[in-house]
């Protein structure tokens, strides 16, 4: 199964500043912690502009997190809607714990 990266922008309410974004972001932890399929996210901060770059065990299971419902809740919260685009993601090297997820790697039979 391929494993997918989903890409969430959007605009911040005017006049939010950076303290605010983070202290919005950290407000959402426990959702997102709480969310079936989802891997890993990173927060994306720059002025004006919020977001993440999510790691999905699969398309289906980031599609599913992405609901009509989702969406309606992210416009209200940050006043503009996000802007979505998936990747495939059938690659992952993470250095901080030194692991490596391939989708057509064999696993090694434990000696």
């Amino acid at each position: 199964m391929t494993q997918t990266i989903a890409v969430v922008t959007y605009r911040l309410p005017d006049g939010t500043d950076r303290e605010t974004a983070l202290q919005m972001f950290r407000d959402s932890i426990p959702r997102y912690m709480a969310t079936e399929g989802m891997l890993r996210k990173n927060v994306l901060y720059q002025e004006g502009v919020g977001g993440g770059v999510y790691l999905w065990e699969s398309r289906e299971a980031a599609e599913a997190a992405y609901s009509d419902k989702w969406k309606a809740y992210m416009t209200e919260k940050y006043n503009h809607p996000p802007e979505l685009t998936f990747y495939e993601s059938p690659i992952t090297m993470d250095r901080q714990y030194d692991t490596v997820y391939d989708e057509d790697a064999v696993p090694q039979a434990a000696e």
